[in-house]
């Protein structure tokens, strides 16, 4: 298989990918009350049903799990090789350009909630796949394209889906960025509170003008995967006579019993909960499956980019049988949630490319490999 003819096909599918795109980031798919079979509200279950209609016209296997995602698959088999993005979209907030929900076409680029997070390169991954579907190339692993509905507010949908459909053999989100992400930081928020007689000298003691690593609290922890504890969103808590600090930590590898056992040592005579937790995902960064994106990432752009991690949190998280894999370059700035969001419709194409050779290389896998 030569890359070009794929590239030739994604190249001549480009207007077809970028309308209906459009028609996707057109979709208002905030999260909104819940109805029968539409758990995350009406707007996103329509953009679900879109989606889905697109993949039935394309001759795609479709299936609506029940109004938490759905999915449109090339091939048969029981494994597969799962691509799983979102439809849903953070809220639209002040300040745009362009009305949020309009999918205008300027500079070359679609503007819109939803553009870049995550309708335009979840759906230039659907078209990679569909380049190999209209070149005839039949994959020895299907490839199933997942539409999400409630990354953005919890990751119930992806869940709800595991408990009722067999996980991806392997795959990615494009959710992220480039090149192959082996690992995603822990995810924390942590309360202390207490009387104001101890609350004041303890915030003024270890967060005011402190580094973000923790170290006056003794907990900055590092590793060779993620580099140094971060701590974000600190926020004063008034609640009656007690004053505290709630705060988040985005983690290394590490034992979060000891980061709290550090943290109530500090915070004597305070009460100190952990209000959420969620793990280090990390995978060996020379498995095949990192190494042969990461391979065909290379191969595709004409540079070699080695394997890193991330501080986001996808659907890698929770699904952990596919990593985070693009859509942003490096040295791109991310506006995923920024007022005036949009994706470069170059970029898109080049997204399309890269995933289009990445499906094939992952569908022609022999069955013997194992990608962990």
């Amino acid at each position: 298989m030569e890359k070009e003819q794929l590239f030739a096909m994604i190249d001549e599918l480009k207007d077809q990918m970028i309308e209906d795109i459009c028609a996707m980031v057109q979709i208002d798919s905030q999260r909104s009350e819940a109805k029968p079979g539409m758990p995350f509200g009406a707007g996103v279950n329509e953009a679900l049903l879109k989606a889905l209609s697109i993949a039935k016209r394309e001759g795609l296997v479709t299936k609506n799990v029940d109004g938490y995602m759905g999915y449109g698959q090339y091939g048969e088999g029981e494994n597969y090789i799962g691509v799983m993005g979102h439809l849903d979209v953070v809220e639209i907030g002040d300040g745009w350009r362009y009305p949020a929900f309009s999918a205008t076409i300027a500079e070359n680029r679609i503007w819109g909630r939803g553009a870049l997070d995550n309708k335009g390169p979840l759906f230039a991954a659907f078209y990679g796949m569909l380049a190999l579907k209209k070149l005839g190339i039949k994959p020895n692993i299907p490839i199933r394209v997942i539409f999400g509905t409630n990354e953005e507010t919890g990751m119930a949908d992806c869940r709800y889906y595991l408990e009722h459909e067999k996980a991806p053999l392997m795959g990615f989100t494009p959710d992220n960025k480039f090149p192959a992400i082996y690992g995603e930081r822990g995810r924390a928020v942590v309360r202390v509170i207490g009387s104001k007689e101890l609350a004041v000298p303890f915030i003024n003691e270890y967060f005011m003008n402190a580094k973000a690593n923790g170290d006056r609290l003794g907990i900055n922890v590092s590793d060779q995967h993620f580099g140094e504890m971060i701590i974000r969103g600190k926020n004063l808590i008034l609640d009656n006579d007690q004053l505290g600090i709630q705060f988040a930590l985005s983690y290394p590898t590490c034992d979060m019993n000891d980061i709290i056992d550090q943290i109530r040592t500090k915070a004597a005579g305070m009460k100190v909960e952990l209000i959420s937790d969620s793990g280090v995902v990390l995978h060996d960064p020379n498995c095949w499956l990192v190494q042969t994106l990461s391979e065909a990432y290379a191969q595709v752009m004409g540079s070699s980019v080695k394997p890193t991690t991330t501080t986001g949190g996808t659907y890698a998280h929770v699904c952990q049988t596919i990593i985070p894999y693009g859509p942003s370059f490096p040295g791109q700035v991310g506006i995923a949630h920024q007022p005036n969001e949009w994706v470069d419709i170059d970029d898109l194409l080049t997204c399309a490319k890269v995933y289009a050779w990445s499906l094939y290389k992952l569908s022609q896998m022999d069955k013997n490999i194992k990608p962990w």
